[in-house]
């Protein structure tokens, strides 16, 4: 005669658990307002389930310069020594488009979702 543990781990092993959605790629619809859908469009994200990181939508970066030098034409002298300096700021907003696919992960519960990063194909 069977165990009633043995009869219990059976059943547990065999019911039928869900299905993980997991990384999945996605493709932006829209960017502003933003949507992406996953799942051949079954399922969209929005601002409402999901969250968009920082630089897909917004990218800083700075730089700084310093150079001198004479300006000549050919055998021809040119301008006296020069020296200039500077520095700035780059920004480039929405680095994303539609039609482009990106990197979909779900939050542990799988009712939130992050859109992580631009994906390529055989680059």
């Amino acid at each position: 005669m069977e165990e009633w543990h043995s009869r219990m781990a059976s059943e547990f092993k065999n019911r039928t658990n869900p299905v993980r959605i997991g990384a999945v790629l996605g493709e932006v619809i829209s960017t502003s307002p933003w949507e992406v859908a996953i799942k051949d469009g079954k399922f969209k994200i929005n601002a409402s389930n999901g969250y968009v990181c920082f630089q897909l939508i917004h990218h800083i970066t700075t730089y700084s310069y310093r150079h001198s030098g004479t300006i000549a034409h050919k055998d021809c002298p040119g301008s006296p020594p020069y020296s200039a300096q500077g520095s700035g700021k780059i920004v480039l907003d929405e680095l994303w488009k539609p039609g482009d696919k990106v990197l979909v992960i779900p939050d542990e519960n799988e009712q939130h979702f992050f859109i992580v990063d631009i994906v390529k194909e055989g680059v």
